[in-house]
C-alpha cells in the first residue's frame, strides 16, 4: 500500500491511500472459502458450491467489505502511528474519490482520499506560578450552624398531632366550602386538602392561622393560597375533576380538622449515629461536624469559583485557529438534523466548547493525568453516599448496588470520566498558580455565586 500525505495548511490535511491487490486479495480469497464452506445452495451439497458460483453471487459484496476493512485498518493505523491529533473523524475527499466498479475477476489498484482536520498546537497562558487568582475564604456564622442543627433534628424527628395554637411549620388538613358574599354558597363547591402553613403565600392568612387551633374557621382566597399555577390549584386544592367546567369562586371558608407537626429528634445516641461519623457523640461534636462540613463545602465552592475565573482567563487569552470549514462539513455530514441555518446559529457555541475541550485535553496530557476504572467507581460511591446521607439513609448494600448499576451505564461512565478529568486538571492548575486569599462573609459569597450563575446562564 502507498500512502501520500498532502499538507493543505497547518490545520488541514489530505491523505491518499493507494490499495494494491496484494493488500486485500489474500483476505478476499479467505472470505470466499468461508462462504463456500458454509453455503448450501440449491443443486449443490453444503460446502460443495463452486467458488465461481459464490464469486458470481456474493463476490462484489465480499470484496467491498474486505477493501473497506483493509482501508479502515490502514487509515486509523496510520493516524495512530503518526500521532496525529485530529478532530472529529476523517472525511472522504469530495474531489478525488470516485465511484468504483469492483471487478471480482480482475483485482485492481484503488485510491481513497480522506480530509483530516487537525488540532492546533497549544501554548496555554494563565496556568503558571506567575498567574494569580482569587480564592474566597468564607466565614460560617454560628447562626448557620444553629439552622443546620434545627433542620437535622426536624429531618429525623417524628410527626405528632398538635392540639395547641398552630405554628408555621405545622401541616394542617382543611375542609373548605365555597362562599357567596359573607355566607356559605348554597350548592357551592366543597373540597378538602392538606397544606404546610409555611408554604402559604397569603401572609394575612398565614398570620391568621397561627392564632387558631383544631376546629377553628378562617376565610381565604383559594387561588392565592399558594404561589402556583391555576391548573395546580384546580387539581390539588379545589380538586376539580377533569372535564368539569362548573364556575367556582375563589373565596372559601375553611375549617381546620387536623394539625400535625414534627417533633424534633432528641439528641441522643441513636440520633448521633444517623450521621455515619464515629466522632459525633454529643451536641458539641455535632456542631463541630456541621461547621467542618459547611467549611469544606464552601471551600469547594470557592475553588469552583476560582476555577471558573481561571477558565474565563484561559478562554480570553488563548486564541488559536480551528479548521472551521472542515468542522462545519463534519457536523453536517455526521448529523442528519444539522441544516445550514442550525449550523450558522450554533457553530460559534460549538467552536467555543471545542476550544475549551482542546485546552483541557492538552493540559491533561501535559500533567499525565490517568483515570482508572477504580477512580470512576470511587467517584460514583462518593456521589451516591453523599446523596443518601442527606436523607439519613445509610443502607450500604443499596449504595453498593447503585454503584454497580452506574458502572454498567456507558453514558454515566463517560460523564464521570469527563468530570474526574476536569477536576484533576483544575486541581493541578490550582496547585501551580498563586492564590489571593480574600476573607468574605457567607452572604456576600452567595451573592457572587448568584451573579456568576446568572452570567453563565445568559451566555
Amino acid at each position: 500500500m502507498q500512502i501520500v500525505r498532502k499538507e493543505i495548511d497547518p490545520l488541514n490535511l489530505t491523505i491518499d491511500f493507494i490499495i494494491e491487490p496484494g493488500d486485500y486479495t489474500p483476505k478476499y480469497e479467505s472470505e470466499l472459502k468461508k462462504y463456500k464452506n458454509q453455503a448450501q445452495l440449491k443443486g449443490f451439497r453444503k460446502g460443495m458450491t463452486p467458488v465461481s458460483v459464490i464469486k458470481k453471487m456474493y463476490g462484489k459484496g465480499i470484496l467491498s467489505e474486505v477493501i473497506n476493512e483493509t482501508l479502515q485498518d490502514k487509515l486509523y493505523g496510520y493516524l495512530d502511528e503518526q500521532k496525529l491529533n485530529y478532530l472529529g473523524q476523517p472525511l472522504p475527499n469530495r474531489d478525488e474519490n470516485l465511484v468504483f466498479n469492483l471487478d471480482v475477476n480482475n483485482m485492481q489498484e484503488y485510491t481513497f482520499s480522506f480530509d483530516i482536520g487537525l488540532a492546533p498546537d497549544l501554548d496555554i497562558k494563565g496556568v503558571s506560578a506567575d498567574d494569580s487568582y482569587t480564592f474566597y475564604d468564607v466565614t460560617i456564622p454560628d447562626s448557620v450552624i444553629e439552622e443546620e442543627l434545627t433542620a437535622a433534628r426536624r429531618r429525623f424527628g417524628k410527626r405528632v398531632e398538635a392540639v395547641d395554637t398552630m405554628q408555621n411549620m405545622d401541616m394542617i388538613k382543611i375542609e373548605a366550602e365555597e362562599m357567596e358574599g359573607k355566607n356559605i354558597k348554597e350548592g357551592g363547591w366543597k373540597t378538602d386538602f392538606s397544606i404546610l402553613i409555611d408554604v402559604i403565600k397569603d401572609e394575612s392568612v398565614k398570620k391568621d392561622l397561627t392564632t387558631k387551633k383544631i376546629g377553628d374557621y378562617f376565610v381565604f382566597d383559594i387561588r392565592k393560597l399558594e404561589d402556583k399555577e391555576e391548573s395546580y390549584t384546580d387539581k390539588y386544592l379545589i380538586k376539580r375533576p377533569e372535564g368539569n367546567d362548573q364556575e367556582i369562586g375563589s373565596v372559601f371558608q375553611g375549617k381546620v380538622t387536623e394539625v400535625s407537626r414534627v417533633e424534633p429528634a432528641e439528641m441522643n445516641e441513636e440520633f448521633f449515629a444517623t450521621f455515619g461519623d464515629e466522632s459525633i457523640i454529643d451536641e458539641e461534636s455535632l456542631r463541630t461536624f456541621f461547621k467542618k462540613d459547611l467549611k469544606s463545602y464552601y471551600n469547594n465552592q470557592a475553588l469552583q469559583f476560582m476555577y471558573r475565573e481561571i477558565m474565563e482567563y484561559m478562554m480570553a487569552n488563548n486564541n488559536f485557529e480551528l479548521p472551521t470549514e472542515f468542522l462545519k462539513r463534519y457536523l453536517k455530514e455526521t448529523n442528519e438534523n444539522v441544516s445550514d441555518d442550525v449550523l450558522d446559529k450554533e457553530f460559534d457555541a460549538f467552536a467555543k466548547n471545542m476550544r475549551w475541550s482542546l485546552q483541557k485535553s492538552h493540559l491533561a496530557k501535559e500533567y499525565n493525568i490517568q483515570i482508572t476504572e477504580d477512580d470512576i467507581k470511587h467517584h460514583f460511591t462518593n456521589s451516591v453516599f453523599s446523596y443518601m446521607r442527606s436523607y439519613g439513609n445509610m443502607d450500604y448494600d443499596f449504595i453498593s448496588k447503585t454503584v454497580e448499576r452506574l458502572m454498567k451505564d456507558k453514558e454515566q461512565v463517560n460523564k464521570a470520566y469527563e468530570e474526574i478529568a476536569a477536576d484533576r486538571v483544575f486541581g493541578k492548575i490550582g496547585d501551580i498558580v498563586s492564590r489571593r486569599n480574600v476573607v468574605i462573609s457567607q452572604d456576600d459569597f452567595l451573592e457572587k455565586v448568584k451573579a456568576l450563575n446568572e452570567k453563565v446562564n445568559n451566555l
